[in-house]
């Protein structure tokens, strides 16, 4: 996943908790204008820390594997 579909992402589950970008920039101390960044695709660098903070703001996780890993039923089973 690059930064493209991460804004995606951030902008789908964003809109889906009916969160406006500026209550998600304050829930993690960002700029607005960065976070509508992310979601256009405007963004080239985004620091880790950043993404995890936007990440566990709209209860989303980041998951690591190799490249080319195939998604498996496992990758999709919610975690307990």
């Amino acid at each position: 996943m690059d930064l493209t579909e991460l804004g995606r992402q951030v902008a789908r589950s964003r809109k889906a908790q009916k969160l406006s970008q500026t209550e998600l920039a304050v829930a993690t101390g960002l700029s607005r204008q960065t976070v509508s960044a992310l979601e256009r695709g405007d963004i080239s660098d985004l620091g880790v820390r950043k993404v995890l903070r936007l990440l566990e703001a709209l209860d989303l996780t980041l998951v690591v594997r190799p490249i080319g890993h195939p998604v498996t039923l496992d990758d999709l089973r919610p975690k307990p």
